[in-house]
């Protein structure tokens, strides 16, 4: 599979990488605009100022380097990367660690015992009975206070702003104290009754951990879907003195974890935002803008612009018909006008598991050859060029063409209300989704079935195609 191509900095990257310093970097910009890969064309240059600096005063040891993602199927994807960059160097003394936030929490928790997340589920269904919310907005907002505030503040919840949390349901004061007394304690009791954690237990212990070792530098990717805990723990690792490199885009949030810099302690000693987009066409960037218009996304998002687009390409097709006429017109498509022994593919649905059955047999049925990325810890390094993903696994990936099929309502289930949390999570995701795409995107609907989000798209921005 097609990985990230090994590039020459552009101006625009070039003045930001070319003068490394000790402190905490927020590289900023919208999809395509490059900010991963000018995060790790950094790398070498970091570590020959530190390399530099131990000469200097004559200091012994290795340089440690950090670098994580939100998600294994990210982190397989840029590690080669990475490596290449500190390869270069041809020094020994440096140390690269490549992984996700969760893993490189749980390695230095060895002993933690983690709670099952059906068993976590089902017992927060079971405290939430009398909380007039949906189940599943109820767990995300468990997640969103202990991500958010430290161990003995959650007090802090009850007045504070839900930043990313859109305005729908509203939470008010008392049903938050209802949410904490009813829901929160209790959870937090039962864990410890059971001597087991949940993911948002690690960072949180980490923060009260003696540290063994910290890292000389440390690069986040996608940390608008870290929490506020999690970056916190991240920092505290941090050499002094150490340069932190956190990349992140607010419009392509996933999950609802909004927090302020000031509030999570980050001293932020400088802020870029890379404008330049190099991967999507003009059409592209124009078919995404419409599913985020209107969106509160915060100083740390930013709007897809055609006008900062590079290249012209075809305007993305939006096709209309039976699943199975959908999955017959894009595999004719890729027959004839894709060259899979240079050109990669994704398949990108909402949701994995039982979703993809009919698509792989189609695959297999006219010997397209494929790989499943879902929650990949590696890499494919094999000569498939089509994979197929969730749109979660996706996110900091890139490909040439994108397609998007079976778009249906039964996918992208919400709330029916303006502002609703859920609705708003699923257009970034969606937006997020399509600027996955270098040259071409395709999306498909059956009709009377179609996902709500079909209906904010601009027909002026694609072609229709009914099947």
């Amino acid at each position: 599979m097609r990985t990230l191509y090994h590039v020459t900095p552009t101006p625009e990257q070039l003045a930001l990488i070319s003068n490394p310093r000790p402190g905490v970097q927020l590289i900023r910009g919208a999809a395509g605009s490059g900010k991963t890969t000018t995060a790790l064309l950094m790398l070498r240059l970091l570590c020959n100022f530190y390399l530099r600096r131990r000469e200097r005063l004559r200091l012994s040891g290795r340089i440690n380097i950090l670098v994580l993602t939100f998600n294994r199927t990210l982190r397989g994807y840029i590690q080669d990367l990475a490596e290449h960059e500190i390869r270069a160097l041809k020094r020994p003394e440096v140390s690269l660690t490549v992984s996700t936030f969760a893993k490189w929490s749980k390695d230095l928790l060895p002993n933690a015992t983690m709670l099952d997340d059906t068993d976590r589920r089902s017992k927060l269904e079971k405290l939430s009975k009398n909380i007039p919310l949906p189940k599943n907005i109820v767990i995300d907002e468990v997640d969103y206070v202990l991500g958010r505030f430290k161990p003995g503040q959650m007090a802090d919840y009850l007045a504070c702003s839900r930043i990313g949390r859109g305005v729908s349901p509203r939470i008010d004061r008392n049903l938050r104290q209802q949410l904490i007394d009813e829901v929160i304690s209790p959870y937090m009791n039962w864990k410890g009754d059971q001597n087991k954690l949940d993911w948002n237990d690690l960072p949180a212990i980490l923060l009260q951990t003696p540290m063994q070792e910290s890292y000389d530098i440390i690069l986040a990717d996608e940390v608008q879907d870290f929490s506020a805990n999690e970056v916190r723990a991240l920092i505290r690792f941090a050499a002094s003195p150490s340069s932190v490199v956190l990349i992140l885009d607010a419009a392509q949030r996933i999950y609802p974890r909004g927090f302020t810099w000031v509030e999570a302690g980050i001293p932020i000693t400088k802020s870029t935002r890379l404008r330049t987009n190099h991967r999507n066409t003009k059409e592209i960037c124009r078919f995404a803008l419409p599913l985020l218009a209107g969106l509160e996304i915060g100083d740390d998002g930013t709007f897809p612009d055609f006008n900062s687009c590079v290249r012209s390409g075809p305007l993305p097709l939006v096709v209309k018909g039976l699943y199975s006429q959908q999955v017959e017109y894009v595999l004719n498509h890729i027959a004839s006008k894709i060259d899979l022994s240079r050109e990669s593919v994704a398949f990108l649905k909402p949701l994995g598991g039982a979703w993809f059955d009919y698509l792989k047999t189609a695959l297999r049925g006219r010997s397209f050859r494929f790989v499943e990325i879902t929650r990949e810890q590696e890499w494919p390094r094999g000569p498939e060029n089509i994979a197929l993903s969730t749109m979660y696994s996706a996110k900091g990936l890139e490909f040439d063409h994108v397609i998007v099929i079976g778009l249906n309502e039964e996918v992208t289930p919400h709330g029916a209300t303006e502002g609703d949390t859920t609705l708003e999570n699923l257009r970034r995701l969606v937006a997020m989704a399509v600027t996955r795409a270098r040259e071409s995107v395709i999306v498909g609907y059956k009709p009377e079935e179609a996902s709500s989000l079909i209906s904010l798209l601009d027909l002026t921005t694609y072609r229709e195609v009914n099947l």
